[in-house]
């Protein structure tokens, strides 16, 4: 099932876009097969690319390039037991101003028994006056492996655009079972205090989230030290291990300078989490 944000019909203007991404991976051989793909609306997989021999790497596509109010981009993943993916996007995902109407995301990641998932989009960009509604769900087994990040920039500092004005509500929830383990919300509105606050922004526009899901807890504990390493040279970067998740946060003023520092976490602590070596995938290089 995926994910879906409360969205009234009459909400919704008759020319959206409402795209459906279903993806459905297997086993076959010592190799994680692309099985299901089934899409409406304009969101799109490439081939599945193996520059490391058990390991899926796909890129998930949205030709258009931005979303407008109305719009809504879903997308579902099922990963069965034994399975290793990696899924990426090659270009920031933009919300672009208000028509009057909200714009929704929704993202839902099952993640069965023994299997590896790595969750690596680009940015989203919000511009000023944009209203998102943003719900990410990963539903894990037992002793399934999960490391993901999301980031997100508030208007487009490179341009000096700020977000004064607009609503993003963003829904990340971690869940083993019938159990969350982790539930993490934002809701902003206009330039609230939420920007400025110490317990919030701190008046940085853009933040990331990244998370590792493993149950060998003494790993995660390792990966933390080894980041805690890297903060010396980083401002507004935090980590914490709470039970079988580590949670690692960032704040900056350039979306590209926590996407650089993620992506240098992630390979610095992607072989003791998840047992598999760098392999950054090609896409990133363009």
């Amino acid at each position: 099932m995926l994910a879906v944000a409360e969205n009234r019909v009459d909400e919704i203007p008759s020319s959206n876009w409402e795209a459906r991404l279903q993806l459905s991976l297997y086993k076959k051989h010592n190799k994680t097969i692309l099985g299901k793909l089934r899409h409406e609306g304009p969101l799109r997989i490439q081939r599945a690319f193996y520059p490391e021999a058990e390991t899926c790497h796909l890129y998930i596509l949205h030709p258009p390039g931005g979303v407008v109010g109305g719009d809504s981009l879903n997308i579902d993943v099922s990963c069965e037991k034994n399975t290793s993916t990696l899924i990426t996007t090659p270009a920031a995902n933009k919300f672009y101003q208000s028509n009057g109407y909200t714009a929704f995301q929704n993202q839902n990641i099952t993640v069965e028994e023994n299997a590896t998932m790595e969750w690596l989009p680009q940015d989203t960009i919000l511009f000023n006056t944009s209203k998102v509604h943003s719900n990410t769900k990963i539903e894990l087994s037992k002793n399934s492996k999960f490391l993901g990040w999301e980031i997100v920039s508030f208007g487009r500092p490179a341009c000096n655009e700020e977000f004064t004005q607009g609503i993003f509500k963003q829904n990340f929830e971690l869940w083993i079972g019938d159990d969350p383990i982790l539930i993490d919300r934002v809701s902003i509105q206009n330039r609230s205090e939420v920007f400025n606050g110490l317990w919030g922004l701190q008046g940085q526009p853009v933040m990331g989230l990244m998370t590792v899901v493993n149950n060998d807890v003494e790993k995660l504990q390792q990966a933390k030290f080894l980041i805690q390493k890297m903060i010396d040279d980083v401002r507004n970067l935090s980590v914490t291990v709470m039970g079988n998740v580590l949670v690692c946060r960032c704040l900056d003023t350039n979306s590209m300078t926590i996407r650089d520092k993620f992506i240098d976490i992630w390979k610095t602590i992607r072989q003791i989490t998840l047992d598999k070596k760098p392999c950054e995938p090609r896409i990133w290089a363009t």
